[in-house]
């Protein structure tokens, strides 16, 4: 079993959940991760009353969320290329 077999053909992000999906080729959905880091996520966006700025701080989780499925889908591809490379 390789990695690359468990995560799926692709990876995706769900921003109602902040979960990171592995996406099988059949259309089957494995859950891979929960995004985490609120806690300092938030306090990346206190305003100037101490309050947070709930609509940036949840746009930057969002981000931070794709930015890995990003990264994840990046190397799938990579290590594709690569196997296709030694056929």
């Amino acid at each position: 079993m390789k990695v690359t077999d468990f995560i799926g053909a692709k990876a995706i992000y769900d921003n109602y959940g902040q979960f990171i999906w592995g996406i099988e080729k059949d259309g089957g959905h494995q859950k891979l991760a929960d995004l985490r880091g609120w806690g300092a996520i938030q306090n990346l966006f206190i305003n100037k009353d101490k309050t947070i700025d709930l609509d940036a701080a949840e746009s930057f989780q969002d981000e931070v969320g794709r930015w890995i499925v990003e990264a994840i889908n990046e190397k799938l591809e990579r290590e594709l290329l690569s196997n296709e490379s030694k056929l």
